[in-house]
């Protein structure tokens, strides 16, 4: 099962560099795409939801959203009923480019799903999606126990 690890690792970073280089022209990356997506897809989503819904780091993804702010694809307004949350709009930039990075993301998950088919590819998808999960599972499980504990004697 060694396999598992080495070809993870390789599908990852080889893919996340196809997509750099895919999405060079608007000045993003494979990390940073995703939110573009969402946001235009949501707008006024706020940064708390994208933090619950989905398996990043919330470092992560204050970084990714700040870089995008910085690149012009999305304002932050904060929300007047608690100033800590803030609130996520695309701006004309993202609304402009969105079609055609998805169509980009559509494309090369077309050309990395080819050898499949059809039903392999959903096969796949689920076998991939339960074991990312359970990797998210055990991870948060395991910093939970190590929070746990370090409550528990008084280490913080």
């Amino acid at each position: 099962m060694r396999e598992l690890f080495k070809w993870a690792s390789i599908l990852d970073r080889s893919y996340s560099s196809y997509l750099d280089k895919k999405l060079a022209e608007f000045n993003i990356n494979s990390s940073q795409y995703f939110y573009i997506l969402r946001i235009c897809d949501n707008p006024g989503i706020t940064q708390d939801s994208i933090f619950q819904t989905t398996y990043r780091s919330p470092s992560n993804i204050t970084r990714a959203l700040a870089q995008l702010e910085t690149k012009g694809y999305l304002t932050k307004d904060p929300s007047r009923a608690d100033k800590r949350t803030y609130h996520l709009y695309p701006t004309d930039k993202a609304v402009r480019d969105y079609d055609k990075i998805l169509s980009i993301i559509l494309d090369c998950v077309e050309e990395l799903l080819s050898p499949f088919s059809q039903e392999e590819r959903l096969v796949f998808l689920k076998m991939l999606r339960t074991a990312g999960e359970n990797a998210f599972a055990l991870n948060k499980n395991e910093k939970e126990r190590t929070e746990e504990f370090m409550d528990e004697a008084n280490i913080y």
